[in-house]
């Protein structure tokens, strides 16, 4: 959108010296300009990915590089708070984990 310098994030890579810009595509679910809808999902979604593939499973960053880049922090802290006290306000997320068994956490190889 007009606005969506404000989402876009500076990346430089030290192997190559070269600097680009990075920001999440266009999501077709949510093609308003307010990001808050995005940003709530991509958590959730984030948070149903290592529910069930366990915590270090590298496809779940997707979503984790999605909503750091677009939530605000004060956001996430508050919401990261919510979850390590149990009472994230998500009926999605708690359908969820009903559904399925927390998988362990994934070894770096």
């Amino acid at each position: 959108g007009a606005l969506g310098y404000l989402f876009k994030a500076v990346v430089s890579t030290q192997s190559t010296g070269k600097t680009f810009i990075w920001s999440p595509k266009y999501d077709p679910r949510y093609p308003a300009f307010n990001q808050g809808p995005k940003c709530t999902q991509y958590f959730i979604d984030f948070q149903k990915c290592i529910w069930k593939k366990g915590e270090g499973y590298k496809p779940c960053d997707w979503f984790r590089h999605h909503y750091e880049h677009i939530c605000p922090a004060p956001w996430i802290e508050k919401w990261q708070d919510q979850l390590d006290r149990g009472v994230f306000p998500s009926k999605q997320l708690l359908k969820w984990q009903n559904k399925y068994p927390k998988a362990p956490a994934v070894e770096e190889e």
